[in-house]
């Protein structure tokens, strides 16, 4: 129920997690159930260029209203709004009007919002309002899971034993493990 449940949804944890592409489906299953819900996904570094370029040309009211009509806003590594002072002031005001009209808010970061480093304390509390979810690195039959996955997606096999050295070694980053 996007809006009323879990907002804002707040993911973290270490690089090659998987976050980026949990986002992505979160959005993507998002438009599948309520087709006529518009859903918005920014990289941060996009959202701190748009924020910019407003800022400079004086069309902040313009950028307001093209996050008017967006029902659900997604914004991937959020911990790059850090040192950003007018760029974290405005983004407040976006992530308040969501919260005050109940629009979906998701975000992630590589560290949970307490642990943001030079990010407003009032962002900080806000970030942690919803639910927040720390994706942790996947165990041993998960990582031989995903080999094997991997492998039938490309009508591939290797042997057990060899999964299993992969697995062994390959802990930390799905991304390497694929």
């Amino acid at each position: 129920q996007p809006g009323s449940a879990y907002n804002p949804l707040f993911l973290y944890g270490n690089v090659g997690l998987g976050k980026t592409h949990l986002m992505q489906s979160i959005g993507n299953e998002i438009m599948e159930r309520y087709p006529d819900k518009v859903v918005v996904y920014f990289p941060a570094t996009k959202l701190i260029d748009e924020i910019i370029s407003a800022t400079r040309t004086n069309k902040l009211s313009n950028l307001y209203k093209k996050f008017e009509g967006v029902d659900v806003l997604m914004i991937d590594d959020i911990q790059f709004l850090a040192e950003k002072e007018k760029t974290q002031e405005i983004f407040h005001t976006i992530f308040n009007d969501f919260q005050s009209q109940k629009k979906q808010v998701i975000l992630s970061s590589d560290r949970p919002p307490k642990e943001l480093l030079h990010i407003e304390p009032r962002l900080k509390s806000r970030f942690a309002l919803g639910l927040v979810a720390d994706i942790k690195s996947p165990d041993f039959e998960t990582r031989i899971a995903i080999l094997q996955t991997k492998l039938a997606a490309k009508g591939e096999s290797l042997d057990t034993h060899l999964l299993e050295v992969i697995a062994k070694y390959i802990k930390d980053n799905v991304r390497e493990l694929e």
